[in-house]
């Protein structure tokens, strides 16, 4: 089996991806499952977010360059949403983490990962693929990230624990940056995501970012509907 790892969304995606964008969207995904949301909703557009969360019944979650959105019912922040009892499903507000569904289409299985659910999201994982496990980082703006890096080649290793691999190269890059932060948190701090959050003072979710296996819940695609030709991706 292949295990490949993307620093960007590129190329097909055949079998089974993990995509990973630790600060914070597929950190907070986990969180408001295990928080009491049935389903995460995800989608790019800020319009079609507020649309579809108050037409469906839906609690708002997000934010836009580190900020709470306007109108929104939580701020996209872990430390915050570790802390809540959801009574409804959510439409989540990430910038990243949908716009980098786009380029999954042709997957089998789609999972969101992070530290926060490692050891979980490797197992699943695992027991899902047939021929291939890709890793993918969203990134942010089109650029790689380091936390997104490094949280690739921890899942990765763990992968490699787990079941015979054949690894491409980038994924023998992002696990040996691993070797080069063995406190995960210090790549966190380092990253320029990392460094914008403390900007604002949002050390809390740094650190409950940078947790390791904290929760069983593997957020799953389910499906993707269109809302006025905008996905809408419901994870379970």
């Amino acid at each position: 089996m292949r295990l490949k790892v993307d620093l960007l969304p590129r190329g097909s995606y055949p079998d089974v991806v993990v995509l990973v964008d630790v600060l914070r969207g597929t950190t907070n995904a986990p969180i408001l499952l295990e928080a009491g949301a049935k389903h995460v909703y995800l989608t790019p557009s800020l319009k079609t977010a507020r649309q579809y969360a108050q037409d469906h019944n839906l609690l708002l979650v997000g934010e836009r360059d580190g900020m709470p959105l306007e109108g929104s019912n939580y701020p996209a922040s872990p430390a915050e949403l570790r802390n809540r009892t959801l009574d409804r499903d959510v439409m989540y507000m990430a910038q990243s983490t949908p716009q980098a569904l786009r380029n999954l289409s042709e997957a089998k299985h789609v999972l969101l990962g992070s530290f926060y659910n490692a050891r979980a999201v490797v197992k699943k994982a695992v027991e899902l693929a047939a021929e291939e496990i890709a890793i993918v980082c969203t990134g942010q703006d089109g650029n790689e990230t380091l936390e997104d890096t490094v949280c690739a080649g921890f899942l990765a290793r763990r992968i490699e624990k787990l079941r015979e691999v054949q690894l491409l190269d980038a994924a023998r890059m992002a696990m040996a940056l691993v070797r080069a932060f063995p406190d995960v948190q210090e790549a966190l701090l380092q990253s320029s995501t990392g460094q914008q959050l403390q900007k604002l003072r949002l050390y809390e979710d740094i650190a409950v970012s940078s947790l390791i296996s904290q929760t069983d819940r593997v957020p799953k695609l389910l499906d993707v509907k269109l809302s006025e030709d905008t996905p809408v991706y419901r994870f379970k």
